[in-house]
């Protein structure tokens, strides 16, 4: 199977050890929803975050983020976690 062209740039393990980083993931993963290559797996999101559409890039985060997404092209889920409270990070990554 080939890989699939709308999610390659996404298919990484991306580690999360500053704000910056948790930042860049959230803006590029609102960037791949709005031009529809990602959606949110609201099945698979964790209780603790709330809705995606309202977490802000700018650093006021709840202290665990976690969403699932899934391209809507290929079905690849990939998920986004992070721990904010103590600051030991998170991760992107395909799934």
């Amino acid at each position: 199977m080939s890989e699939c062209e709308r999610c390659r740039a996404l298919n990484m393990f991306f580690k999360i050890k500053l704000p910056n980083d948790l930042k860049k993931v959230i803006r590029i993963a609102k960037e791949n929803i709005a031009d529809n290559t990602l959606s949110l797996s609201e099945e698979e999101t964790g209780l603790w975050s709330g809705p995606f559409s309202k977490l802000s890039s700018d650093g006021c985060w709840e202290d665990f983020v976690y969403y699932v997404f899934k391209c809507n092209s290929c079905g690849k889920k990939f998920e986004l976690s992070a721990e904010t409270y103590h600051g030991s990070g998170g991760h992107w990554k395909p799934l």
